[in-house]
């Protein structure tokens, strides 16, 4: 039998431990047990004051106080009394109905609302494909919302909704007493969200759901009216503070909780990346991937995403019952602070621009060499004649497999080429990991060091993974799918604020000196969490050219300084298409005499590098001087948009080719 647990604690502090963390579900203390950790102690009993006994006969009533909630609910729980019910008994709650009526809608609307509530990326709806007409044969055929989507869909929502309110309520757990205080009564955006997502609980929410599963017929949208409307009524009061915003303020509240002295930091950096990871998830499938159902309970119109929330609010609020004071918009100072954390922004990069102009006699040489290095590499997909801007896109799709929006993109949209060099180097970046660097930073000239190699080679591929493949692509099929099949799309207002929305992103996250006509007034801010690629190729430019000098001082022989092992053979540990052709170029499978070193690893990032860094970070490179008007690919048959062109399948004989040629002028060369 266990031993008893020692009774350390004080009376009455289990209880106000009980308030402090507030309205909790079984699931919730689980998590949170297994999130804060720590040991179990008992409570010291409470002296009896035997005097306060009644000395007549009578029934002893227990008074039920009005218990505190926890910090982040209390004001929430002081209006969600219901009439005559009793704090610390649980009000036995009427049977919730499923169902409720939908708005009328035209066939027009219907239509738009039925395509993307089937598409694969909603999933919502049985598609049928070409079968889609005997939906009507059946009893609300047209309304019938897939057995998986309630069974698996769902049920993952409510995990990840439940994760992301545990985390929240954890970190107040954990923060100090003055903390909690600031929680309260601060009027700071993060405080406001803690507040607000504190008091939250999952019971309606996970009653709802299964209500849903008790359904013993097909379930309709009609029938998921209660679940979509609880589950938006919460959401939506943090929607409007941003999904950028949001993740700040877990790293904002981190670095509070950082100052405190003897504070638990490794939970709290546990913390604050959970939840800004399930934040991710909240918003990308659960706010965004629910908005079609919203959507057709709420309005008679169809609206993409990007536009629902802010075209319908009106509507969204009537339908949750909720009014503009419910929601969390962010304060007037903190849009004054990205003014002015902007502002800094562009006069960095103003600086940068003259910086780069001063360099640019300098970097020619070496950028020659990095482009025949990548014609060697890959000879005829154009790096010779950049100034044509060559089609990238039937050469390199076969070997790298983008996804869908690299296909789309015009050959005269300087991303096609900014998007494939990143690929190149990402390649490059898997064997730079397994190089022992015994320096990882670059002095910047005024005594700190802004970068680090770790950091830099970890992120890289988000700008293609996440600032590319996801945010700026998104846009571009919203847009090439609405223009095909409407023809006229890009004269909407909804199809200027795509293009304008691209434009931006271009210029914020790739191409800095980017230039382009504005079609709208409105400017998106940039928040992008991600340091500007322009600095970051700058960084590494400098760094592997001081690596690239040590290498060539130390005369291939013992250290190099800032590597280890300069004179190893360089090692990918899955191979890909950069490191096979290297692998032919430099003679890797030869026993001796093999130039497959992580010295000559460095000096083809080094030039490669260099390539990018002059396509992004000079003015004068021909990533400039396309027409910004040419973002997507276009049929030169009818001028509609054209999805995709025949993909090349020679690839590789032309590299074998290239490298036949070049071993003979080797040859002919030494016989001179």
């Amino acid at each position: 039998m266990a031993d008893k647990p020692e009774a350390k604690w004080e009376p009455g502090t289990l209880d106000n431990t009980r308030r402090n963390i507030g309205p909790i579900d079984q699931d919730e203390a689980k998590k949170m047990m297994q999130k804060l950790g720590g040991e179990v102690f008992a409570e010291k009993s409470a002296p009896i004051d035997y005097s306060a006994f009644p000395k007549a006969k009578e029934y002893s009533k227990r008074v039920v106080g009005k218990s505190a909630s926890s910090v982040a609910s209390q004001n929430a729980r002081q209006t969600s009394i219901p009439a005559g019910g009793k704090i610390g008994f649980a009000v036995k709650e009427k049977k919730v109905r499923l169902g409720g009526s939908l708005p009328e809608l035209t066939s027009r609307e219907r239509q738009l609302m039925d395509r993307i509530m089937m598409s694969d990326d909603y999933k919502i709806k049985p598609n049928y494909g070409l079968f889609n007409f005997v939906r009507r044969f059946k009893k609300n055929g047209n309304e019938l919302v897939r057995k998986n989507f309630i069974e698996y869909n769902l049920q993952k929502h409510i995990e990840h909704l439940q994760e992301f309110i545990t985390t929240v309520k954890s970190i107040i757990q954990i923060s100090p007493d003055t903390y909690k205080s600031k929680i309260l009564t601060a009027s700071e955006d993060r405080f406001r969200f803690l507040k607000t997502v504190g008091s939250w609980t999952m019971k309606d929410i996970k009653a709802r759901y299964f209500d849903l599963q008790d359904v013993q017929d097909e379930c309709t949208v009609a029938m998921m009216i209660p679940f979509v409307k609880t589950i938006y009524r919460d959401l939506i009061k943090i929607y409007y503070l941003g999904e950028t915003k949001i993740s700040g303020y877990f790293k904002d509240i981190y670095s509070d909780l950082a100052k405190y002295p003897k504070f638990d930091l490794k939970k709290a950096q546990m913390l604050s990346k959970t939840g800004i990871t399930e934040w991710f998830y909240v918003y990308s499938q659960v706010i965004k991937g629910l908005y079609p159902l919203l959507m057709r309970m709420s309005s008679t119109k169809f609206d993409y995403f990007q536009d629902f929330f802010l075209v319908q609010t009106s509507n969204i609020l009537s339908f949750l019952e909720l009014t503009k004071f419910d929601l969390l918009l962010p304060n007037k100072k903190g849009a004054k602070k990205a003014v002015e954390e902007e502002k800094k922004e562009e006069q960095k990069t103003e600086e940068k621009k003259e910086e780069n102009t001063k360099q640019e006699e300098k970097k020619s040489d070496l950028v020659e060499a990095g482009l025949k290095l990548l014609d060697n590499l890959f000879p005829e997909a154009g790096f010779l004649k950049l100034e044509t801007m060559p089609d990238m896109f039937p050469y390199f799709q076969p070997m790298y497999q983008f996804r869908d929006g690299y296909n789309m993109l015009s050959p005269d949209n300087p991303l096609q080429v900014t998007v494939t060099l990143l690929k190149i180097i990402e390649d490059l970046f898997q064997g730079c990991r397994n190089i022992i660097f015994t320096e990882e930073n670059e002095d910047d000239g005024t005594g700190t060091q802004s970068e680090k190699l770790s950091v830099v080679l970890s992120e890289w591929s988000l700008y293609r993974e996440v600032l590319f493949e996801k945010y700026y692509c998104d846009q571009l099929k919203n847009f090439v799918n609405s223009e095909y099949s409407q023809g006229d799309f890009k004269s909407t207002l909804f199809g200027k604020k795509l293009i304008t929305t691209m434009l931006w992103q271009t210029k914020y996250n790739f191409l800095p000196y980017f230039e382009f006509e504005q079609l709208l007034l409105e400017k998106p801010k940039n928040d992008s969490q991600y340091r500007p690629l322009c600095i970051r190729l700058s960084f590494l430019l400098k760094f592997f050219t001081a690596l690239s000098k040590n290498i060539d001082a130390a005369k291939g022989q013992g250290m190099a300084l800032g590597i280890q092992n300069p004179w190893d053979k360089y090692h990918f540990d899955i191979p890909n298409v950069m490191s096979r052709r290297m692998d032919v170029l430099l003679g890797a499978k030869r026993m001796t005499d093999s130039a497959a070193t992580n010295a000559n690893l460095i000096k083809y990032s080094l030039l490669i590098i260099s390539v990018l860094d002059w396509w992004v970070n000079n003015p004068s490179s021909p990533a400039y001087s396309s027409d910004s008007t040419h973002i997507y690919r276009i049929n030169p048959a009818d001028g509609a948009p054209a999805f995709s062109v025949p993909e090349r399948d020679d690839q590789n004989k032309l590299f074998a080719d290239r490298v036949k040629q070049n071993i003979e002028k080797q040859k002919a060369n030494a016989g001179k």
